[in-house]
């Protein structure tokens, strides 16, 4: 089993996703970031694009985007999204 981290998705009306992961990619404004277990520190704003999540035990999930913002720091990552949709 591949290392886990936290992550929690969040919008202005809600808690969308709050548990672990294996991996996370979101559309940064320079592109997209693949994030993993350990991940370095950093802050960034996102563009719109697909947000890919993959759980603890492989399940996949793709959510649209629209912008917002992003934050890795001690195994653990956040997104404030300004939305998002399935």
């Amino acid at each position: 089993m591949a290392a886990t981290f936290m992550l929690s998705i969040l919008t202005p009306e809600k808690s969308v996703f709050e548990g672990e992961v294996e991996y996370l990619e979101v559309p940064g404004r320079e592109g997209y970031l693949g994030v993993l277990a350990h991940h370095a520190a950093l802050v960034t704003s996102l563009a719109s694009g697909t947000l890919t999540l993959r759980r603890a035990g492989g399940a996949v999930e793709k959510h649209a985007v629209a912008g917002g913002f992003f934050e890795v720091s001690n195994n653990r990552a956040t997104v404030l999204a300004d939305s998002l949709s399935d």
